[in-house]
């Protein structure tokens, strides 16, 4: 006999009261929740008739209750797992009374026998709770426990894997793959098709693991509307010797388009929305005319062009001292000579050759068209004579 403290650990189901009870060295440990969770899921035959994946495993608040590796095994299962508050045991009352249902109808009576191994307890354990749930009457049923499990229907008894593959999946924890562009991800060597999956889009990430019950399909973590982690199934894309899918379409013979995603379909609704159609070619015929959305009825200017701003009295400043560039239009000297010979002419002056001369030499790169005014003048000022005509009559 091993000089070892013995812990009991107790689960019961929450409609028929049937009550699973096994004994463990090691105390409260992550092994050996996830190890009795596994064993009471399993078929065992006979009167033990307890067995299948709970839809919830609700429990109290303990570490090892809620570590990744029972974590992992809840979701890769689609167990909802639910931890009550920290100091409310009587939350998980059905468990506290089948300890005490134990202690009193089973443990009371092993000191009268010899019990030299583990194993020998758990063997009587298991035929005390066979029997026990058997033939106790549930107060709140008025049926034994087993009578009133034995009521379960097909569709709400989920067998559970075997051990082995239970032990595997505590430990495999979901992993994150990348959406292709074909809707599909990578999964332990394999693609698998996630155009079911609710909300899904090319680049998303999505949470993956494999389906315990068929390698044909993984399982996809999804968050439903309430908040809660759901599965998806989604298939493994079969292929052929040449790597193209089986359902694909053939080069040449026929065609096959994704199917739009819940954001496709949204946007769409949106478009048909604003250009007021019913279907996409109209949508596509509005778009392609420039139809104005809503039928330009919407006018996203209107509370400017309504807008009336406060009259603000104007400030005082400095000028800048910055100049404008100026710019001087210079014109050939004799462009200048023919226009000051004809105001010469005009004025009955008399234009002399060597203001041609003085002129070239004061502008050697043209004349300033502003200034060709003032050099009349200037040259008018330098000639004094007058051109008379006189006509004699006879």
């Amino acid at each position: 006999m091993i000089n070892d403290r013995v812990w009991s650990f107790e689960l019961t189901d929450h409609t028929s009261g049937w009550i699973y009870a096994e004994y463990r060295f090691g105390g409260e440990t992550t092994q050996n929740f996830t190890d009795v969770l596994i064993n009471a899921m399993q078929e065992r035959g006979g009167a033990d008739v307890l067995h299948g994946v709970p839809r919830i495993l609700y429990t109290d608040p303990g570490c090892a209750l809620v570590s990744s590796t029972l974590r992992n095994l809840c979701k890769t299962l689609g167990i909802q797992l639910i931890a009550h508050k920290a100091r409310n045991a009587r939350a998980t009352g059905s468990v506290e009374k089948a300890r005490d249902i134990l202690e009193c109808h089973f443990e009371s009576g092993l000191r009268f026998v010899q019990v030299n191994h583990i194993d020998e307890l758990n063997r009587l354990v298991g035929l005390w709770r066979k029997k026990y749930n058997r033939t106790a009457l549930h107060r709140r049923t008025g049926m034994t426990r087993t009578d009133c499990w034995l009521h379960i229907t097909p569709g709400q008894l989920i067998k559970a894997p075997p051990v082995d593959v239970c032990r595997e999946l505590a430990v495999s924890q979901p992993e994150n793959r990348k959406v292709s562009t074909h809707l599909r991800v990578s999964f332990r060597g394999s693609e698998y098709d996630v155009r079911q999956v609710p909300g899904v889009c090319v680049g998303d990430t999505v949470q993956i693991v494999r389906n315990p019950w068929r390698d044909s399909e993984a399982q996809v973590v999804v968050i439903n509307e309430d908040g809660l982690e759901v599965f998806c199934r989604v298939p493994e894309v079969a292929k052929d010797d040449y790597g193209f899918a089986l359902n694909s379409p053939t080069l040449g013979e026929s065609f096959k388009a994704l199917p739009h995603t819940p954001a496709q379909h949204h946007l769409s609704e949106v478009e048909q929305t604003l250009y007021g159609t019913t279907t996409p070619g109209e949508t596509a015929a509005a778009q392609k005319a420039n139809a104005l959305p809503f039928g330009g009825r919407f006018n996203p200017y209107l509370e400017n062009e309504r807008d009336t701003p406060p009259i603000y009295l104007p400030k005082q400043g400095q000028a800048s001292p910055v100049c404008a560039p100026r710019f001087e239009e210079r014109l050939n000297p004799v462009v200048v000579v023919q226009q000051l010979r004809a105001r010469f002419q005009a004025a009955g002056k008399t234009w002399r050759s060597e203001f041609y001369t003085t002129l070239t030499q004061r502008f050697p790169d043209g004349i300033p068209a502003d200034q060709v005014d003032a050099l009349g003048d200037e040259l008018m000022a330098q000639t004094g004579d007058v051109v008379v005509s006189l006509a004699s009559h006879g």
